[in-house]
């Protein structure tokens, strides 16, 4: 128990020191700052798919935070570490500049809760703000202005999530019971058949919580100037908040098989199944505690270029307000053929408009959409040797589209997406030992250049690492 626990107290103080460094966008100067996908490397290789992503029967098992209903898997003991490192060419009508950004990103533990699920926690950034915009006016009457619009910190987020599975028994009790005999011996296949599927339903019924304790820094700072003018003094707005507060998540899974048959002479082989799942996952709309620092003065610049401040207009600090999270709900569906081949497909929605940032909406922000796919294929899990090593790789891709939450001069900041990524198994010692390299890829596109407003091309790259180790399991015989 010692050793997942002083990891997770590293990536704490890890991910704190490094959270203010993870974007450049523009973009994130409203509202809380850049929303994250909150899922780890191995989903976002499959276009950040995770609503319907279920464990598989065979490790590696993963950590699926973003839906706590697939916690309930977890057979073994998961350690999850992570960074990524994002390349992104920012244009507009006339220019473009290059940012470059590297980050730890999450850290999480997970394990199993004997039969009837499992549970995880963990650390990650929630949202992180990282701007600096200048921009040039010549007013009438007033000559040049000159104002400077910049921004930095985040909201991390540290998680508490569990997924049960309540009526894992059902299925078996059904072929247990005098009501499967009775229909079985009178030939009423019809009946019996739906309830089978009903009561297949019920027993792979996951049902995942999570509670979340948001925590994080948002500074931003208004610079208006008035170069080589003696008439007007610059004119600084410095605003900050600070959030401490706790947000809260569910989900639901479930699954059914299909038997995959071919026919051989007079004889129906079975083949491996095909598993259907589907998902389900809200994010409340939560209101946070949060406390708002506002400063604006005026000032001059001194031969030196120092600021001299000549008046103060408001100083007001540690005003105590609310920050309202948006309402966030999806559905997914997820196919799976045997320990082979997985696919995804998710849908998900945010109620932007519901937003409010200390009891006052934020302008240009809307609701939103995000549809994505990906898929996961592995030639063949329990291959040995050196020479079926390849079989043994995950090879995933995907594709996400998202019409994006903010709407500026009558145009959405749409952001679309392709993704690729491989999980490679490094130093299996015991078989219930497993170790997982993961590399997801993803290439973007984010906003346009039309209307004066700013496009982002990125590369995105994500590192992670998956161990499936016994921490929490006394071994009988070693």
């Amino acid at each position: 128990m010692k050793t997942p626990l002083l990891i997770f107290i590293s990536l704490l103080s890890g991910l704190t020191a490094f959270a203010q460094s993870l974007t450049s966008s523009p973009y994130s100067r409203y509202g809380i700052g850049e929303m994250n996908l909150q899922t780890f490397a191995a989903p976002s290789a499959m276009g950040g798919s995770f609503i319907a992503y279920q464990q598989d029967s065979i490790a590696p098992y993963y950590i699926n935070v973003a839906n706590p209903a697939s916690l309930s898997g977890l057979r073994q003991s998961v350690f999850e570490v992570g960074g990524q490192a994002q390349f992104t060419t920012i244009s507009s009508s006339n220019t473009s500049l290059k940012k470059n950004n590297t980050n730890f990103s999450y850290g999480s533990v997970g394990f199993p809760l004997k039969r009837i699920g499992g549970a995880a926690f963990g650390i990650m950034p929630y949202s992180t703000m990282g701007y600096k915009i200048t921009s040039n006016e010549d007013a009438t009457g007033v000559g040049n202005m000159k104002y400077i619009f910049e921004g930095d910190g985040g909201i991390n987020k540290v998680f508490l999530g569990t997924g049960l599975k309540p009526f894992y028994r059902n299925e078996i009790k059904f072929y247990n019971s005098n009501l499967r005999d009775t229909l079985v011996k009178y030939g009423n296949y019809k009946k019996y058949k739906r309830v089978k599927f009903g009561k297949q339903l019920l027993s792979n019924l996951s049902i995942g919580a999570t509670a979340n304790f948001l925590f994080g820094t948002i500074n931003q700072t208004t610079d208006i100037m008035y170069p080589g003018s003696v008439t007007y003094y610059n004119t600084k707005r410095q605003r900050s908040a600070q959030i401490n507060d706790f947000s809260f998540a569910g989900g639901l899974q479930t699954n059914f098989t299909i038997d995959s048959v071919k026919n051989k002479g007079k004889r129906r082989l079975l083949k491996e199944k095909i598993k259907i799942g589907i998902g389900a996952f809200i994010n409340t709309p939560d209101e946070l505690n949060a406390k708002q620092n506002n400063l604006i003065y005026n000032y001059s610049l001194d031969g030196f270029g120092i600021e001299r401040a000549k008046d103060t207009v408001l100083n007001s600090q540690n005003t105590n307000g609310k920050i309202v999270l948006p309402l966030e709900m999806g559905f997914g569906l997820s196919i799976k053929k045997g320990e082979k081949l997985t696919v995804l497909v998710d849908a998900a929605t945010t109620n932007w408009s519901g937003f409010k940032y200390f009891d006052a909406p934020s302008s240009g922000l809307k609701n939103s959409y995000r549809v994505s796919t990906g898929l996961n294929y592995v030639p063949n899990k329990l291959a040995f040797g050196t020479s079926n090593y390849y079989k043994r790789v995950h090879y995933r891709l995907g594709v996400t589209y998202s019409d994006g939450y903010l709407d500026l001069k009558n145009t959405a900041i749409s952001n679309y997406a392709v993704t690729a990524g491989f999980g490679f198994p490094v130093g299996i010692g015991r078989f219930d030992d497993v170790a997982i390299v993961n590399i997801s890829a993803q290439y973007g596109k984010m906003g346009t250049i039309s209307n004066n407003l700013l496009q982002e091309d990125y590369i995105r790259l994500v590192l992670g690492f998956t161990f499936n180790k016994r921490w929490f399991i006394k071994y009988k015989y070693d």
